[in-house]
């Protein structure tokens, strides 16, 4: 709401503005005054309105300049309110005062009441006081004239009367207007000041959301650090283990202990993807998938704890097995059925829950595919049904289950990424379906899998260097070289390794990033540094890291860098690197 301030600036502003006409006009009179009755009436019109004048200046440059003091609004009014009552006043008895001493003036001195009653009344004014006031001293005169002439009838004083009103009127009507467009003008300069009081609020909650965006980057960064460590660990052994001959019970148990650890880090990859799925950037890895094949995975690693809960699963594959292999992102699919299943988990308190998949050939050629998880749960409200796919938007079932309200929108992310759609719908007798369904392209499974034991085919063992700080991660490093029949040398931050390189050639480097004393890319960067200025032969470098959003690999890439290996280490992807490493150092 504008407050008073706005209109004594106004006003103030519009009886500037109303100065150029009225001074002007004095001096006209002024003018014409000492040409027709002399330079004495003259003078005592021109002394006493540019007097009032300069005090009227006065007061509306005060309240234009301080407009805040206290009292300015009141002070402003009343002081307008006298000067135009002296200004009209004085117009009244200067003309009843020339009539009065040449009355053969009076066609003149009629004119001149006229114009200035119609120019006194039509002039700003703050207030209906003020409007009397410049209205009210002429019209007096006016019938003073009209009732004090020899041969005046009836009729030319009804027709002044009438004369008068009609000016009144008329500039009564002006006033309103005038009025309404000043306070048009006032709640423009307040809307004025809303918006740019939302301007920079605005420019303060952008300001606020990068910190906080940067400080949520930085906390992914560290969770996927921190958790992806341990875990290159646990997935690097179970490989290692898987390598070796085993019991057949204890070989199923490191495989089952393989799977966990691969749909762990999927999932991992897909929560830290809410920036992401935040900025509308979702990545998909494509690769052929046997669904079915993910599906028995899923169903084995999670039967214990279906079973503990002392519930049923039960898997339902419709179609021909071969529709069921297909080109998609698996960790994508994957995401959405453990989410599925991990709700269904928690809100059924007893029975059966189903997962099902159905794989039917498109009419272009492709598989379409629709996965639904039926659980017997309280189900979901219908006006409910699209609010719980929103971040952080949960029913009070899924609250008090300790949900976070992130689960179902990276699952509409993610589908949404395979260009397909999800929702939920009622179960009979009770409980929900939740559903989502997309269109891949057919794909065949190479027989030919890499297997993580084997000895690295290459002309002569590469020489390599590692890196790294975190000791149960060099240890199993050292347990993969050794499965690959590969020597490697390993120190633990970047500064050892500028100084082993230095001293011996290597054919290959993995370099972690986050290090004590020197770090990866500051070992980088002081490697190609020593080479431009040794001519020393370009060694490769792989950075073996868990930092690996996507600006970190732009990072390490412009450092010099010629890849990026991410933890958890993947087998195939080291043994390529392995085999690819050009083998110039001396024997």
């Amino acid at each position: 709401m504008a407050d008073s301030t706005d209109y004594l600036k106004a006003y103030a502003d519009r009886y500037r503005d109303m100065f150029p006409v009225r001074l002007v006009t004095i001096a006209a009179i002024v003018i014409v005054g000492w040409w027709v009755i002399g330079w004495g009436w003259a003078t005592n019109f021109a002394v006493f309105q540019f007097g009032l004048y300069l005090v009227l200046w006065n007061v509306v440059q005060t309240a234009r300049a301080r407009p805040r003091a206290p009292g300015a609004e009141r002070r402003f009014r009343l002081s307008t309110e006298a000067v135009t009552l002296g200004l009209s006043t004085h117009n009244a008895l200067f003309i009843l005062a020339v009539w009065h001493s040449q009355p053969h003036y009076l066609d003149y001195l009629r004119l001149l009441l006229a114009g200035n009653l119609m120019v006194g009344a039509l002039q700003v004014h703050i207030s209906r006081r003020s409007f009397a006031a410049a209205v009210v001293p002429p019209s007096i005169a006016a019938m003073i004239l009209a009732s004090n002439q020899p041969q005046a009838t009836t009729g030319i004083k009804v027709a002044v009367g009438v004369f008068v009103l009609g000016i009144i009127a008329a500039s009564w009507r002006q006033w309103r207007s005038d009025r309404q467009t000043v306070e048009l003008m006032v709640a423009l300069t307040e809307r004025s000041r809303e918006l740019q009081t939302a301007l920079a609020q605005a420019e303060t909650d952008r300001a606020a959301a990068e910190r906080a965006n940067k400080a949520k980057s930085r906390f992914l960064a560290m969770i996927s650090h921190e958790v992806r460590t341990p875990l290159n660990v646990i997935l690097g052994l179970t490989e290692v283990l898987r390598g070796r001959r085993r019991p057949k019970a204890e070989a199923a148990v490191i495989d089952d202990m393989a799977e966990a650890g691969g749909m762990l880090l999927r999932l991992l990859n897909g929560a830290l993807d809410i920036s992401k799925i935040e900025s509308g950037e979702v990545d998909l890895r494509l690769a052929p998938v046997d669904l079915g094949e993910r599906l028995d995975a899923i169903a084995r690693v999670w039967r214990s704890r279906v079973d503990e809960l002392g519930l049923s699963l039960k898997i339902e594959l419709q179609g021909v097995r071969e529709h069921f292999v297909v080109m998609t992102d698996e960790g994508r699919v994957e995401q959405v059925l453990i989410n599925y299943l991990s709700n269904a988990l928690k809100l059924t308190p007893a029975g059966t829950i189903c997962i099902r998949i159905r794989a039917l050939p498109a009419a272009d050629g492709r598989i379409d595919l629709d996965f639904e998880v039926h659980d017997q749960g309280p189900g979901v409200p219908e006006d409910q049904r699209e609010r719980i796919f929103l971040p952080f938007e949960q029913l009070d079932a899924g609250r008090a289950a300790g949900g976070a309200g992130l689960g179902l929108a990276l699952c509409r992310a993610s589908v949404l990424a395979l260009g397909g759609a999800l929702g939920v719908r009622a179960a009979q007798p009770r409980g929900a379906v939740f559903w989502f369904r997309f269109t891949a392209e057919r794909a065949t499974l190479s027989t030919a899998a890499v297997q993580p034991h084997a000895s690295v085919a290459v002309p002569r063992a590469p020489r390599v260097l590692a890196a790294e700080d975190h000791a149960a991660n060099r240890k199993l490093l050292a347990l993969l070289f050794q499965s690959f029949g590969l020597d490697l040398v390993l120190v633990e931050n970047g500064r050892e390794a500028v100084e082993a390189l230095r001293a011996t050639p290597f054919d290959l480097v993995l370099m972690d990033v986050v290090m004590p004393v020197m770090d990866g890319v500051e070992a980088l960067t002081a490697i190609r540094a020593e080479e431009a200025a040794t001519g020393r032969p370009r060694t490769a470098i792989q950075m073996l890291t868990a930092n690996v959003f996507d600006e970190d690999v732009a990072r390490y890439m412009a450092a010099g860098a010629d890849g990026v290996l991410r933890k958890p280490i993947e087998i195939a992807a080291l043994q390529a690197v392995l085999s690819a490493a050009p083998q110039h150092a001396d024997a």
